[in-house]
């Protein structure tokens, strides 16, 4: 036995009932504080009030704080919160046991909770960039800023595969695509405990990518062929990774709700997979089993269930009866003492693991000084212009150049701040631009354009008013946003552009003026409007703090767009569901066939690339890897880049397979007549499927490899 269980065994032994049941929940002390000072006689003056902290702490002996979206905290400085949980981690040091306390945030894009900081691109942004390395390095700036407020548990990295463009969390997911997701997931985690300091928290395990209406948190009807294929891989990356915490869904699939789901927690996630770290719930979702699901007759019921399902940590906010419920619970032999220590053990395991118990006090002057370094300044813009997807580009009208004379400028996005960051930045959903201290994209196009005319309309009624004479401008570049939204209140039934938005697009349109589409939005909207009318086209998703000098710099060729789209974008709402992994089919239905707008790994660029000389063996045993080599050279006048992407086809198999699956990648630079030869390496894993016993094995059969247009037969025999 090492050190660590010996020090768990030492401490379970000392722990009463009471003690126990509070390492495995989570209290919102903002939320609680207000719900506890509408009782009290004499009201709490702060959340540092040494009544209120006696409570929460030797009272309700709790062992996790987290804060949720809407916490806020005087001027949300970094100051203000590393001194805010360092006087709360003191006040812990007088309870009985002295067990340090996990603090928890969604800190989903960055340290986003902290005003002043840096603001990454969301996830489908960074995925975009197909950048491994980069999307570890960012992690890794995120998990270190964490660490030096006292942040010892990040709800992020999100790793979910959204198979439905109408989902409100698709900005938030890994794409479509599960190899591509595990990939990123794996980077992610890795990044993001490489301190060793902090624990990231795979979410939202599983299947939340897939509704059955699209909508978030609704029911999942998905088989278990499905599950596996789809939506277990990034999980699986992440434990294969040492992710120490998982946070479970909060919708149901198949019937049960996964808070409560012990076939899926228990004995797939720790049987099958192998995770060893904690399993928390998500935002009040066991007392949902009673509330909303209604799987459960009581509020007791629902707690009993999660419990005994696998759950090791339940959000439950504010909801402090909770505690008592699961004490009887206990006393009663409704969730067994064993069942309770295997819970604490895990969350003891990860504080020990982190070396919480010898940690030095917070040091709030390194807190400052770490907050939007200029490190995570740079590494955020890496990512913003390494995402910016390049979707059309007629007669080479991009990039633009620096000696233009006139420009003008639509959309009220060009001059926001918060419709750069998107949802969960200094708040749940939308920011406050006051609060907000970076460039927009307006100020960039000043600063880079120091002598050009720039003349800007918000809106219609402002572009109406200019009495606009084609002459008059040399471009136009409309910038086409959309409010900030999280979770459900960005679900969308049709994909549409906001509609002012799209009527003001149209209207620049009119104008007869050359122009340039901006594209900030984070998922898939419809596109073919603009495909249809316009020159040119940049996507450029969520991309944060840095992303108006990434935007500029991408139009004015500073940097040659490398984007592939992570996800499918369909043609409209009606094309919905439509992934480029689809299984096989016979028919050749317009709701069945692949006929996006903008396929899966879609992305042009300033330069064009030439594929040639695919290699690869014939035939490969069982078990042998198969290398395959590729020849790619930059035909076209700019230096770029170019993510080279495998797909594998089975041209027969035991069971369907999908259209085509990605099974490898690279990310290269060219410069102008420069050629590379690019060896991808398919192991057994890449070759294998699961069978119709949902057994993964390699079969022998043929595959296609397709790499760009190039193809190649390959036998396993």
């Amino acid at each position: 036995m090492d050190h660590i269980e010996q020090k768990i065994n030492k401490l379970l032994s000392k722990m009463t009932i009471k003690e126990k049941i509070g390492q495995c929940h989570m209290i919102e002390p903002f939320f609680l504080f207000e719900k506890l000072n509408k009782l009290e006689k004499e009201p709490y003056t702060d959340l540092l009030d040494e009544r209120f902290l006696d409570k929460l702490l030797n009272e309700y002996q709790i062992g996790f704080l987290l804060f949720g979206g809407i916490s806020s905290l005087g001027n949300d400085e970094a100051k203000m919160w590393a001194s805010f949980i360092k006087k709360i981690n003191q006040y812990n040091q007088t309870t009985r046991l002295n067990i340090p306390l996990f603090f928890g945030v969604d800190a989903v894009h960055g340290a986003n909770f902290i005003k002043g900081t840096t603001y990454f691109s969301h996830n489908l942004g960074v995925v975009s960039t197909w950048n491994l390395d980069l999307a570890k390095e960012y992690a890794a700036i995120v998990g270190k800023e964490l660490e030096t407020l006292g942040i010892n548990i990040n709800f992020a990295p999100g790793v979910d595969v959204a198979r439905d463009q109408r989902w409100g969390r698709v900005y938030e997911s890994l794409g479509e695509d599960p190899f591509l997701a595990s990939k990123m997931s794996e980077a992610l985690v890795l990044g993001m405990q490489d301190n060793g300091e902090v624990a990231a928290c795979a979410k939202h395990y599983l299947g939340y990518g897939e509704a059955s209406n699209g909508m978030d948190r609704t029911p999942a009807d998905i088989s278990e062929r499905n599950i596996w294929e789809t939506h277990i891989p990034p999980f699986q990356a992440a434990i294969n990774s040492g992710v120490k915490a998982i946070m479970v869904s909060g919708g149901d699939v198949n019937g049960t709700p996964m808070t409560a789901n012990k076939k899926l927690l228990t004995d797939v996630l720790r049987n099958k997979l192998g995770f060893k770290g904690i399993v928390l719930s998500d935002w009040d979702d066991v007392l949902r089993l009673y509330k909303n699901h209604h799987i459960a007759c009581t509020k007791k019921e629902a707690i009993m269930k999660a419990f005994n399902a696998g759950l090791d940590l339940n959000m439950m906010v504010a909801d402090v009866e909770t505690l008592e419920i699961m004490e009887q619970l206990v006393n009663e032999k409704k969730i067994s003492l064993e069942r309770l220590d295997e819970a604490v053990t895990r969350v003891l395991r990860v504080k020990c693991e982190l070396g919480m118990f010898e940690k030095d006090e917070i040091d709030v002057e390194k807190a400052i000084e770490f907050s939007g370094n200029p490190q995570s300044k740079r590494i955020a813009k890496q990512v913003s212009l390494e995402s910016m997807t390049l979707l059309k580009n007629e007669n080479n009208l991009l990039p633009l150049a620096k000696t233009i004379k006139s420009i003008l400028v639509t959309g009220k996005t060009a001059s926001s701040k918060n419709r750069l960051c998107g949802g969960w930045t200094l708040g749940w959903d939308i920011a406050k631009e006051e609060d907000l201290d970076f460039l927009t994209i307006l100020e960039s196009l000043h600063n880079k354009l120091p002598n050009c005319k720039i003349t800007y309309a918000k809106d219609i009624n402002e572009l109406e008013a200019l009495n606009i004479e084609k002459e008059q401008f040399d471009i136009c570049i409309s910038i086409v946003g959309e409010t900030p939204h999280s979770e459900w209140l960005g679900d969308s039934f049709d994909l549409a552009i906001e509609q002012e938005e799209l009527d003001l697009l149209k209207a620049a349109n009119q104008t007869n003026i050359p122009q340039v589409m901006v594209s900030v939005i984070g998922r898939p909207v419809n596109m073919l409007w603009p495909q249809e009318h316009l020159s040119s086209i940049v996507w450029a998703y969520l991309p944060g703090s840095e992303g108006a000098d990434a935007i500029t710099d991408v139009l004015f060729g500073d940097y040659n767009p490398s984007g592939k789209f992570a996800v499918t974008f369909p043609r409209d709402g009606n094309q919905i569901p439509i992934v480029y992994n689809a299984r096989k089919y016979t028919g050749g239905e317009i709701f069945t066939r692949y006929e996006p707008l903008y396929p899966f790994g879609y992305g042009l660029s300033y330069t064009e690339f030439e594929y040639s000389n695919l290699h690869a063996k014939d035939q490969i045993h069982l078990d042998d890897d198969c290398i395959v080599t590729v020849e790619v050279k930059n035909i076209g006048k700019y230096e770029g880049e170019e993510v080279v992407q495998l797909y594998l086809e089975d041209k027969y198999a035991s069971v369907t397979r999908p259209l085509k699956s990605l099974k490898g990648f690279k990310k290269i630079h060219l410069k102008p007549n420069e050629s590379k030869v690019v060896t991808i390496t398919l192991n057994k894993d890449d070759l294998s499927l699961f069978n119709e016993n949902l057994e993964w094995v390699e079969e022998n059969r043929k595959i296609e490899i397709q790499i760009k247009s190039v193809k190649k037969i390959l036998e396993i025999i």
